[in-house]
């Protein structure tokens, strides 16, 4: 399997859109699934298969190739160390060197791998998979089918601390987290942990590589951030929510459901349901385009404005010395 441009003889590729019709004949992958197009002809080096979803037929392809990186056969290793007063469920899978503390419970058919830590009375869910060196701290759930990526960290402490007499002092971190089913949670994302209650990422929502979601966060259903997403402390986010690279919330603000924040968008206060916020600080997607119209005028407006304004002071300079001669 490869892109169209890279796919060889014997290889499986896929078109997604009409833009590569008149590059097809150069594909030179022997399989080819495309949705049904005008004017398709397939080369003789070349079986095309029209499908009306190429994103499901891609899907359902890959899963049936390529084995996932890990393995149920495994069982639970010798080598890894399971508290006595942990719980594994039946076919959970734990790798050599992962520590899988007290009160502890891997769900049926769960996979943990090495150098994993699950903390005391934390719940990994069923045919969940930790991937290596991911850390959950005590009292986290994570709910069945959810994947959590490498060096992954669920349940530190949150960034909380209150000022008094000129230090900062640390505020308990006493709630814990709650990871729905069906997350994806990306390598090197952290979920603090609440001050009290529960940090909460609802069911399907998938975050990417490097997202700091902060204490006391409640995210909806099926949202999707990109890397270098930052969520403050006690922000809700709606369901369907998607956010792009290294956008950020602020504390306590509110995102809408089906919002839409683009790359950078810095929201520091509410988004309404359905809004596309660009810039920083965040305002209506329409609006910035227009605001950039401007930027990119500002050297010819400033210099238009000094013009009128030396122009004023000359017309000024006159009607004085008119004033004086009579």
């Amino acid at each position: 399997v490869a892109p169209p441009q890279e796919a060889g003889e014997g290889y499986l590729t896929f078109i997604f859109s009409r833009k590569w019709l008149k590059a097809l004949p150069s594909v030179k992958a022997s399989v080819v699934v495309l949705p049904p197009l005008e004017g398709l002809s397939s080369p003789s080096h070349a079986t095309y298969i029209l499908v009306d979803d190429v994103g499901d037929a891609m899907i359902k392809l890959l899963s049936i190739f390529f084995e996932p990186p890990y393995s149920r056969d495994v069982g639970v290793s010798p080598q890894a160390f399971v508290s006595p007063g942990a719980v594994l469920e039946e076919g959970a899978v734990v790798y050599p060197f992962a520590f899988v503390d007290d009160g502890a419970v891997i769900g049926r058919m769960a996979v943990v791998m090495p150098y994993v830590y699950v903390g005391k009375r934390a719940r990994v869910g069923d045919g969940a998979v930790l991937f290596p060196s991911v850390v959950v701290y005590p009292e986290v759930e994570i709910g069945d089918g959810t994947i959590v990526h490498a060096g992954a960290v669920l349940g530190a402490d949150g960034f909380g601390y209150m000022e008094r007499e000129g230090r900062r002092v640390k505020i308990p971190q006493v709630g814990g987290v709650k990871v729905g089913r069906d997350v994806e949670i990306g390598a090197n994302t952290c979920v603090d942990r609440a001050t009290m209650g529960f940090t909460q990422i609802g069911d399907g929502t998938k975050l990417d590589n490097l997202v700091q979601v902060g204490h006391n966060v409640r995210i909806g259903q099926n949202c999707a951030f990109a890397g270098q997403v930052g969520i403050s402390g006690s922000v809700e986010v709606g369901d369907g929510v998607l956010m792009g690279g290294q956008a950020g919330v602020a504390d306590h603000a509110r995102v809408g459901n089906r919002a839409i924040l683009t790359a950078k968008a810095g929201v520091m206060g509410g988004v309404p349901d359905g809004a596309v916020v660009t810039g920083t600080p965040a305002m209506p997607h329409a609006n910035w385009k227009k605001v950039q119209v401007f930027i990119n005028k500002l050297p010819q407006l400033v210099e238009r404005i000094r013009n009128l304004e030396k122009a004023l002071e000359e017309l000024k300079g006159g009607e004085d010395v008119h004033s004086k001669d009579s």
